[in-house]
């Protein structure tokens, strides 16, 4: 059985979500790979998170939202984390972060209230 693929289109409304909530963490995304240089769906999605200015990167928060509206299955650290919405892959890339999964970064525990709605 294989994961279901995303479009570019798919992927630019995911984006649009993820950007309307995720200042609340100190953060910007941004797409890249596949879905935004190559033609035809893709078998994952790579999102780039980012620091706004001089603002922490609260990758905790982050989760949080993230799951919020919809993702599931997130596993990863450091500068890497793997999650699932609408049953696709999606890489979370956090470039600014330690490249090890053990440093001070820690893996996401989901609480079940938001600060983001679904949309």
């Amino acid at each position: 059985m294989s994961t279901p693929k995303w479009t570019q289109a798919e992927a630019i409304r995911l984006c649009t979500t993820i950007e309307h909530c995720c200042p609340q963490a100190g953060c910007h995304v941004a797409m890249t790979g596949g879905c935004l240089y190559k033609d035809g769906p893709r078998g994952d999605l790579d999102l780039v998170f980012y620091s706004i200015r001089h603002l922490r990167l609260d990758v905790q928060k982050l989760m949080e939202i993230l799951q919020s509206i919809g993702f599931d299955h997130i596993t990863g650290g450091g500068w890497r984390y793997v999650g699932y919405i609408y049953d696709k892959k999606v890489d979370l890339l956090f470039p600014e972060s330690p490249k090890s999964a053990n440093d001070n970064y820690p893996q996401p525990t989901f609480f079940p209230n938001s600060a983001c709605e679904k949309h």
